[in-house]
């Protein structure tokens, strides 16, 4: 699917990946994009620096009639929607031991809202024979997250729901893109890090991106409707190791996880 003369939507698009999403749709010739974010202040501005092709929605993605209504308001405003990009996310940390209130808020966010997203926008995608869904997952998505079980399940879920969706549909013209970064220099980043020391350690396993970089490499997968988008090779490699041997995967995270380095 060409980017070129289509209407995207971007949720979570008030700062970071998001935001530089709806920017790069905008510079690869899309007609317009909806910038939306619960944060209805920080989407008006980043619509008001993108122009006149660029419309700020507020929307919660935690709950489906907000999604709805966003889809609604962009149908009306640029009579369709090509490109649905559901950026939102929120890390909720812990183990087992997280609530159930933590539990339902991290699947909500993480992976209920991409259910949500599909009800509104691919039966119109699917009449049409052409659409493309992208979904920044994050590399937990096929891994993990350590220290973060609700985060960790809920972006595996959407993963496994994205990959239903492009089998399902990709014959119709359904494209599916995963977005799966490791760290990004975005506020949920910073909010996470809280030291320079804890920057440095993240920095010795992983390579710290631009949002624009991310941004690059979901333009690319939307127009070579690529499934699994990596954007750090030590995910890629990861997970090609944990397709061959899982044993040998998971003694490689554990010796991360607890000594910081490999076996």
């Amino acid at each position: 699917m060409k980017v070129e003369g289509s209407v995207a939507v971007v949720t979570g698009a008030a700062s970071g990946i998001g935001k530089a999403i709806a920017e790069a749709l905008v510079a690869a010739g899309a007609k317009g994009v909806v910038v939306s974010d619960i944060d209805a202040a920080g989407a008006e501005r980043v619509a008001a620096g993108i122009g006149a092709k660029a419309l700020a929605v507020p929307a919660d993605v935690a709950d489906e009639a907000s999604i709805r209504e966003l889809v609604d308001r962009s149908r009306e405003h640029f009579g369709s929607v090509d490109i649905f990009v559901s950026n939102a996310g929120l890390t909720v940390t812990g183990g087992f031991d997280a609530s159930d209130e933590e539990w339902k808020r991290a699947l909500d966010v993480n992976m209920m809202s991409h259910v949500w997203a599909a009800r509104a926008v691919v039966p119109a995608m699917l009449e049409a024979g052409r659409g493309h869904l992208v979904q920044t997952i994050a590399a937990c998505g096929v891994l993990t997250a350590f220290g973060a079980a609700p985060y960790s399940v809920a972006k595996m879920g959407a993963v496994a729901f994205a990959e239903y969706l492009a089998v399902e549909y990709g014959h119709r013209g359904l494209g599916v893109s995963c977005l799966m970064p490791q760290a990004v220099n975005t506020p949920m980043l910073t909010a996470s890090v809280s030291s320079n020391e804890q920057l440095a350690k993240l920095k010795e396993v992983s390579e710290v991106l631009e949002p624009e970089q991310v941004a690059k490499a979901a333009i690319e997968a939307i127009e070579e409707n690529r499934i699994h988008v990596f954007t750090h090779q030590g995910s890629a490699e990861s997970f090609r190791q944990r397709a061959d041997d899982a044993d040998v995967w998971v003694a490689q995270m554990q010796a991360i996880r607890h000594g910081g380095r490999r076996p």
